[in-house]
């Protein structure tokens, strides 16, 4: 009986050893992430738009390989969302305990996220020299109870881009761009009569989107409108009645294409069917990338760039649309994510293989010094020079998403009925301020 025991003991310990060593040889070769954390490699996940389309896939694509060779410590785990579903991707994430390590975003995301507690504050994971090189005013676009939450990676407001062919084609000075709305209405009306009917002749977008907020802001300040004002609406005033009458009209006069993002409005401006486009400097890298047999000479023989057709008091208006980084406070890898976004806005490499040929201004005061060829392109110089000047904030804040589509849906409703205008602003009026009301 002992001795059957001792026997059974035996065959125990040897059955746990054998498991042990099964389990030894699991840990050894398990999955390659296990493998590369053991080895000091950190993966960080990076959500952004410019991964999903043609005009930047490819070249965000090779600048990420760039900073993973000089950097091979970090793997960089991309998460393409499309620019329209960008906010309510993330929302979802960060609602779901899934946050990414750091994400492409809208100004207006970045205090969105911010006032939901998302966000970790960028002031004091980037580097002194990066912070002292950033243009001040792109970071200021982003601050949020007095902090930084927002990384500039590249301003893209967009500006009045006119195509000097059409203009001429149409009888149009194409050195003479319309410098106020009076005269872009006169454009567009000559224009109208003479062009062939497949050319659009305007592109704007009038979507239920804070995207459209943006295209549309310069405009409405151009009427002599501020929709919102602090925690003041302000819809339901002559000045807005008259800009959207205006809108209205160029809907009916088969001027602009309705409930279009201004997006799908590049492949016209790639056939040469579009004659005035509201789009960012980065517009050209997209329009040669649609159409590749438009060289940078004849892109620039082309396309012009003004300033967005001002009002009665001959002052222009532009909105910012750039596109900002930001670090997830949920982030395990904060300092990987912060190194990979100074990476991306003000790298040597990025710089010249990204910003350059897309077309993008820089977010730093040295990298024209550093990458020559970004100020040597005509329409970004113009862009530098007549369009950044002229940008005024949006009202952002922790509502920005309800004011902005809630505008928008005021906007739609008027060019997609005939309802009467004052109605559709006073429900507007209504609606904002029980959202600004917190009601």
């Amino acid at each position: 009986m002992k001795r059957s025991k001792i026997k059974l003991l035996g065959i125990m310990v040897l059955i746990i050893g054998v498991m042990a060593l099964a389990g030894c040889g699991k840990t050894s070769s398990g999955s390659k992430d296990q493998g590369a954390q053991q080895q000091g490699q950190e993966t960080i996940t990076f959500v952004n738009w410019v991964s999903t389309e043609e005009g930047t896939r490819d070249k965000i694509k090779d600048v990420i390989a760039a900073f993973e060779r000089e950097n091979p410590n970090i793997k960089v785990d991309v998460k393409p969302v499309a620019v329209s579903d960008i906010q309510n991707q993330l929302s979802i994430m960060v609602t779901g305990g899934n946050a990414p390590d750091i994400a492409q975003v809208h100004p207006d995301d970045v205090v969105t996220l911010a006032a939901m507690g998302a966000l970790e504050p960028v002031d004091n994971l980037l580097s002194a020299n990066f912070k002292q090189d950033l243009q001040q005013s792109l970071l200021n676009l982003t601050v949020y109870k007095d902090q930084h939450f927002g990384i500039p990676w590249a301003p893209a407001g967009p500006g009045f881009l006119y195509n000097k062919k059409l203009m001429q084609q149409a009888g149009l000075d194409p050195n003479k761009p319309p410098q106020t709305i009076d005269e872009l209405n006169q454009a567009l009306k000559q224009a109208k009569e003479k062009l062939p009917k497949e050319v659009v002749l305007l592109q704007l977008d009038t979507t239920i989107r804070t995207i459209g907020l943006m295209h549309e802001w310069p405009l409405m300040r151009a009427f002599g409108a501020l929709p919102v004002e602090g925690n003041k609406a302000n819809v339901n005033t002559p000045e807005m009645q008259a800009f959207t009458e205006w809108l209205r009209g160029l809907v009916k006069n088969g001027y602009t294409l309705p409930g279009k993002k201004y997006g799908e409005f590049r492949p016209l401006a790639a056939q040469n069917r579009l004659l005035f486009a509201l789009d960012g400097s980065y517009v050209k890298g997209i329009i040669e990338s649609l159409n590749k047999s438009i060289t940078d000479k004849e892109f620039n023989d082309t396309w012009g760039v003004a300033p967005i057709p001002a009002g009665k008091d001959g002052k222009h208006y532009a909105a910012p649309d750039d596109h900002f980084l930001v670090v997830f406070k949920a982030s395990k890898h904060k300092e990987a994510a912060a190194k990979f976004a100074e990476y991306l806005v003000n790298s040597d490499y990025s710089l010249a293989h990204y910003i350059a040929p897309v077309g993008f201004v820089p977010a730093t005061k040295s990298a024209v010094q550093r990458v020559p060829a970004i100020g040597e392109d005509p329409i970004r110089k113009a862009f530098i020079e007549k369009i950044i000047p002229t940008v005024v904030p949006l009202p952002y804040g922790p509502d920005y998403t309800k004011v902005a589509t809630t505008i928008m849906a005021g906007m739609q409703e008027a060019i997609t009925t005939d309802k009467p205008i004052p109605e559709i602003l006073a429900s507007v009026q209504t609606k904002l301020e029980g959202i600004l009301g917190g009601k």
